[in-house]
């Protein structure tokens, strides 16, 4: 059991090298603007952890804040299953629903 508890933190620390359990998808906001969403596992509380944390990163403007919001349910937790599931207007909708960092 520690082993796949540390195969998990292994993956929730080294997100951002790209060794974790993680998915990009480049996509443009409602307005035109290029973005990138990052699906990766999030440890959450609830009863329905873990979710799938989105991670939106602004490709024009680089000095902008990230933005973050948590996948719905119905969407599979397997960050490429969902970022399949997840159509433009998924995105965009979520984008327009996340908080700043």
């Amino acid at each position: 059991m520690a082993k796949q508890d540390s195969g998990l933190l292994r993956k929730l620390i080294f997100r951002l090298d790209g060794t974790a359990d993680s998915k990009k998808v480049d996509f443009r906001s409602k307005a035109g603007t290029p973005w990138v969403a990052e699906l990766s596992i999030h440890s959450g509380t609830s009863p329905q952890s873990p979710h799938l944390m989105i991670l939106f990163r602004n490709q024009l403007n680089v000095q902008a804040r990230q933005r973050y919001t948590l996948v719905p349910p119905g969407y599979s937790k397997v960050p490429r299953e969902a970022a399949e599931q997840l159509a433009e207007a998924d995105l965009q909708e979520l984008l327009s629903e996340s908080v700043e960092v």
